[in-house]
């Protein structure tokens, strides 16, 4: 019997298309709907178990993974237009082509998934296919300088009960538990819908156990688990958590291209003193301001006391790019952020650029820096390590004349340091912040190397107005909540425009909005970061991305077996 006989081609085919689309549009950040993340590959999975023709199969999956890759990097064509439209027309073809490998090999396997195979085949292949899954989405990591942007486990960013078991698998255990569900739940609606209805003709007096599906109910088995952790972990939070700092967030909303005009210099200095000014006198009873009662608390005369200041004020990405930062520059930059720090009596955490030692001429750090109102401007500072190919740097720029169409006239220099930065609290209490500059917070292995370097707090300065006011931000965001879950730290962020907020290490979530709610506004709030008491490492910062040749593994005697099984 075919489930889906009754249904034309013509009409089946981008029904299908368009179902499977639009669940997977709808699980990213933004929409918000993660709870479609569960069961998008599932009206896929059903039909490819009916033996559908290999072209049909072929042609359908990649227009719905292209289509779904183009919905989500939409925001792609706010950069450098209009070459952002080209990358987003061509970015999704590595990007989600990837995930049509992964469909491709589905038609291989699924037609052999059925009732007439034993338990312990079908469960190998549906494992198998959960390894493959886990192996294209490690491989985005680090094909073509890496771009593992979304993987299938971050939709479930706003869901703290399923990424409880991060802190042994990292985001892998996720992907790996809502692509297996996938598979299960397609294999239940076969077994239901086909396989039972072809044994109720035979009469049995166990006819009840027929509708039994051991593939959808291990499917549930780490979901489950998850939750039940995720429960133990709250106890433990409770009963161990301490408050490790309170920050003030500066959110400047600047337009990303006009930060480099030196026409707005005075108007954007005036912006940064305004809002940081305004953070000495925000509390925990009024902790938020925007941006014109930033102005009013920055003209107040009264001084705030010591003891009721934040412990640091945390600025965005390259805050002032058209200067560089470091001791004794021509331009001044060192004495104002100096002379800011110690007349608000809080440190300063500044993303900006500064030259490297023996560098070329026109050659940058794209860094992170500390200014202390005691010591100045801190030497040691933190650059970063992961450039945007075509944004920081160009590559190939010395045999193609791609100069000529990319706006980049000097290459960005990476770092070599995961050491965090340290700063004193208000209780004289070092706080080790590993930092992660602009979209570094998508690579796990950046997260992992701040934290087995020391880092106790993860601290993200980014600039997010590159990507519009659509759901980029969140998206990117959702790989905050990630890198906080997995690496059992708080992450804190600032960005020139998107998300700025903390995540607690159990995936809890605090947004600096505005009153309508929005992340775009220009202002600035007071966070208070908890953390666990005495930290350490998790399995997953200790071991990385274990699961990955594990899946491998899996995918491998998956193979094996299906090699066997046609021979015999």
């Amino acid at each position: 019997m075919n489930l889906l006989k009754r249904f034309p081609r013509w009409f089946l085919v981008p029904s299908l298309i368009l179902i499977s689309t639009a669940l997977y549009v709808l699980s990213m950040p933004g929409p918000d709907c993660s709870a479609c993340a569960w069961f998008f590959a599932v009206p896929f999975l059903v039909w490819g178990m009916q033996r559908p023709s290999w072209k049909t199969w072929l042609w359908a999956t990649w227009i719905f993974c292209y289509a779904s890759g183009l919905i989500n990097l939409v925001w792609l064509r706010h950069l450098y237009p209009p070459l952002g439209w080209v990358a987003l027309l061509l970015l999704p073809v590595v990007y989600t082509g990837f995930m049509w490998v992964w469909f491709v090999a589905a038609r291989s396997v699924l037609p052999l998934c059925t009732g007439e195979r034993s338990l312990f085949f079908r469960l190998a292949n549906f494992l198998g296919l959960t390894g493959l899954w886990l192996v294209l989405e490690w491989m985005l990591s680090w094909f073509c300088t890496g771009f593992p942007w979304m993987p299938l486990g971050a939709t479930q960013w706003d869901f703290p009960a399923v990424l409880s078991l991060c802190r042994f698998t990292g985001t892998p255990g996720v992907s790996a538990m809502l692509i297996f569900f996938n598979l299960g739940l397609a294999r239940y609606i076969r077994r239901q819908f086909v396989e039972v209805r072809k044994m109720a003709c035979v009469p049995s007096p166990l006819a009840f156990l027929r509708s039994i599906c051991p593939e959808f109910y291990l499917a549930l088995v780490p979901v489950f688990a998850s939750i039940v952790f995720f429960v133990a972990l709250c106890v433990y939070y409770d009963n161990y958590a301490e408050k490790k700092c309170s920050f003030v967030a500066v959110q400047t909303d600047f337009d990303p291209n006009a930060k480099w005009d030196s026409a707005l210099v005075e108007e954007n200095i005036y912006v940064l003193r305004t809002l940081s000014a305004a953070a000495a006198h925000l509390t925990p009873e009024k902790p938020r301001a925007d941006f014109s009662e930033a102005e009013r608390l920055a003209g107040k005369a009264e001084k705030p006391a010591a003891s009721g200041l934040a412990d640091f004020v945390l600025w965005p990405e390259a805050a002032m790019p058209i200067f560089h930062v470091r001791k004794n520059d021509a331009s001044g930059f060192d004495r104002f952020l100096e002379g800011l720090s110690r007349e608000i009596k809080m440190p300063i955490v500044l993303g900006g650029i500064t030259s490297p030692e023996n560098a070329v001429a026109g050659a940058y750090h794209n860094s992170v820096h500390l200014v202390d109102p005691r010591f100045g401007l801190v030497e040691d500072f933190v650059a970063k390590r992961h450039l945007v190919p075509f944004g920081e740097y160009v590559p190939l720029a010395d045999v193609l004349p791609l100069r000529k169409v990319v706006p980049i006239a000097h290459d960005c220099i990476p770092g070599d340091k995961a050491e965090p930065l340290k700063l004193r609290s208000r209780k004289n209490r070092v706080l080790r912040l590993g930092v992660l500059v602009c979209y570094e917070d998508v690579f796990p292995e950046l997260g992992r190397d701040c934290v087995n370097a020391g880092a106790e707090i993860i601290a993200v300065v980014t600039n997010d107005a590159w990507y519009g006011r659509e759901a980029g931000a969140y998206q990117h965001m959702a790989h905050s909540v990630m890198q906080a879950v997995s690496l059992g730290v708080p992450v804190i962020r600032c960005g020139n425009a998107g998300w700025s907020g903390v995540i607690s290490p159990i995936g809890q979530i605090q947004a600096m909005t505005n009153t309508a709610g929005s992340v775009y506004f220009r202002g600035a709030e007071r966070f208070d970061v908890y953390g666990v008491k005495d930290y350490a490492p998790t399995y997953y910062a200790l071991c990385g991305d274990w699961l990955v040749p594990v899946g491998a593994a899996f995918f491998a005697l998956a193979a094996i077996l299906r090699v066997r099984k046609r021979y015999r």
